[in-house]
């Protein structure tokens, strides 16, 4: 599914509440951080007047796309977007359609694509392995498999890569170890990174709750690995920063709840609750947590997303 399209996605489509009209001098916060339409829900962006720049946080790397006076988009479920800039005398509306040829509960298939599409790499030791992170060229991905413990030759990379490289480390098994890799061609920020890492969960999910076993490994790593830099790094350095306690107990809520689910995944009941709050626990991080948690710690962004991006499989 694209990240967009110029036409009604499918003739099943159905308005939800009325789409309301928003102005450059009043734009809500939120347009100008990475948000997404969630299950079967599309959203209708028309512009009225002036001119706008959206962008999406896409497979290796961020697009953009400007849109005229009289211009309009369907922006598609699962595929994160955001306003990067708008004319003074913007003006547009924004309406929900929901696609009923689609099962809202059920996991976006299109979310898969992160991995299933992602070129295979394959490295039989540390020298292939330095020579292909080498080679990797801004927008392109991979998804890596090694007969070694690929940590310390991807950390290298890293840090001589000035921030354009990253990797989501799903785990090993068997002796083999599986990583995504991605080259952007500007510096990776934290809300991009835990943006993509968020896709990363829901494409795992898509293949666990398929049945796919292997799947369902790189969920429970992601997973852990995710949640484990919440708790150890994120969390932590929030409250020092002013952050408000009674957030990260939510979250954390919300993180056991995560667990209790996975636990359980072969229960039907579990699949749909594993869907349902990790859909809003996302969405909550994006939109409110991260942004008011970069303000907050200012300069020393930086050397906390390195960190993190280094970090080992969970």
């Amino acid at each position: 599914m694209p990240h967009a399209s110029d036409t009604p996605p499918s003739g099943a489509m159905r308005a939800l509440g009325r789409g309301r009209p928003h102005r450059a001098g009043d734009l809500l916060p939120r347009f100008s951080r990475w948000h997404a339409a969630r299950a079967n829900r599309w959203e209708w962006l028309h512009l009225q007047r002036g001119e706008l720049v959206l962008q999406w946080l896409g497979e290796a790397g961020s697009l953009a796309r400007s849109l005229g006076a009289g211009q309009s988009l369907w922006l598609a479920p699962g595929h994160r977007w955001r306003i990067a800039r708008l004319s003074e005398d913007a003006e547009f509306s924004l309406q929900v359609f929901a696609d009923d040829s689609v099962i809202a509960d059920a996991p976006q298939p299109e979310r898969a694509r992160l991995l299933e599409a992602a070129p295979r790499l394959e490295a039989a030791d540390a020298a292939a392995l330095a020579q292909a992170l080498a080679d990797l060229a801004p927008g392109e991905r991979r998804l890596l498999r090694t007969p070694f413990d690929p940590a310390p030759c991807v950390r290298e990379a890293l840090a001589d890569s000035g921030g354009t490289l990253t990797w989501h480390p799903l785990g090993a098994d068997a002796g083999t170890h599986a990583a995504l890799l991605v080259r952007c061609a500007e510096p990776v920020d934290l809300l991009d990174y835990l943006g993509r890492d968020h896709a990363l969960i829901e494409a795992a999910l898509v293949g666990a709750l398929g049945g796919d076993a292997g799947r369902e490994r790189w969920l429970r790593s992601l997973l852990a690995r995710h949640l484990r830099i919440e708790e150890q790094d994120i969390f932590p350095a929030f409250l020092a920063a002013g952050g408000d306690p009674a957030t990260v107990r939510s979250l954390q809520r919300e993180h056991e709840l995560l667990r209790g689910h996975l636990d359980n995944i072969a229960d039907p009941a579990s699949h749909r609750g594993l869907l349902l709050v990790l859909e809003a626990h996302d969405e909550k991080e994006e939109q409110l947590v991260y942004p008011d948690f970069l303000a907050r710690i200012g300069s020393r962004a930086a050397a906390l997303t390195a960190a993190i991006i280094a970090r080992g499989p969970g």
